[in-house]
């Protein structure tokens, strides 16, 4: 399998990095236009490649013509979060770079499953959308993952639980609208409701949605790890055929048409092969379509 990562900074390159701990692709084409990273991550890269005795083939490049064939492109490309910016401040300043860059692939690789890592990624993937450089079934954005695996951390470090026995959901906009499904999530089959007061499952709902906000605090830039990890997760999938959450385009889910929105889904090379149907309770559905009235993605009822 052939993956281009586009951007070599601090995601695209533990991409890249998880990929080759991972051995999920033969090839890998990392794209960027800083030739002195190009330069430091074609050496780090292919000397863990060597250190792990593996046969992976490694292109580090300003070169579009080298992602040729792609079976899946990342973009990881752009601006990061700063302390105190939100996400969506970054949507201006990383559109116009993705477009640019979706462009350029298609040239090569007219269908990949194009796959946005940049934020705001719910936002960017409406952009790619309604460009129509792509199919809607080809692109998805990763983030849910993430937030997910926040949710699984901190009930687990709450709960004092291994995190194998934690098994979250959860749906919605990558920001502090994000719906943790507490009706869906359980410990050791129990249920989270019954665990938690409804005042802890406040206080662990805040400590999920600043998550990549105090990583940004301490590090003084965004996340890169857990983001890379949750992008290994999602291509880890494409194998096991597990339902996992991302933004996709929407046809109708939700009351939705033609918007991206986190949602459990089952992802393939050929695209979103299927959005899985959740009963949420009325809270949880509350606060979906209030979230859904505030981007204008529905009317609100009169």
């Amino acid at each position: 399998m052939k993956i281009t990562i586009i951007g070599a900074g601090n995601v695209g390159s533990s991409v890249a990095y998880a990929l080759i701990l991972r051995e999920l692709a033969n090839e890998i084409v990392l794209v960027d236009v800083n030739e002195d990273l190009l330069i430091a991550k074609e050496l780090e890269l292919s000397q863990s490649i060597a250190a792990l005795n593996l046969d992976i083939e490694l292109t580090c490049t300003k070169d579009y013509s080298c992602t040729k064939n792609s079976d899946i492109v990342l973009f990881s490309a752009g601006f990061a979060r700063k302390d105190g910016q939100s996400r969506e401040e970054l949507l201006q300043l990383n559109t116009n770079i993705m477009l640019d860059c979706a462009k350029k692939i298609k040239d090569f690789s007219p269908d990949p499953l194009f796959i946005i890592l940049t934020n705001p990624v719910d936002f960017l993937l409406n952009t790619l959308y309604e460009s129509g450089i792509f199919s809607s079934k080809k692109i998805v954005a990763m983030a849910g993952v993430l937030d997910n695996a926040r949710f699984k951390y901190e009930v687990a470090k709450k709960l004092k639980t291994k995190i194998s026995s934690v098994d979250t959901r959860l749906i919605g906009f990558h920001n502090d609208d994000m719906v943790l499904v507490k009706s869906y999530a359980s410990v050791k089959n129990q249920k989270l409701g019954e665990l938690l007061s409804e005042e802890e499952f406040e206080d662990l709902e805040n400590e999920v949605k600043t998550g990549g906000a105090k990583v940004i605090k301490h590090l003084k830039t965004s996340a890169y790890l857990a983001p890379a990890s949750a992008c290994v997760r999602m291509l880890e999938s494409i194998r096991s055929g597990e339902f996992l959450p991302m933004s996709v385009i929407l046809h109708g889910e939700f009351g939705v048409q033609n918007k991206a929105l986190g949602t459990m889904a089952r992802l393939g090379l050929e695209g979103v092969v299927e959005i899985m149907k959740l009963e949420l309770n009325d809270e949880e559905k509350d606060k979906v379509k209030k979230s859904l009235i505030k981007y204008q993605y529905i009317k609100e009822d009169k």
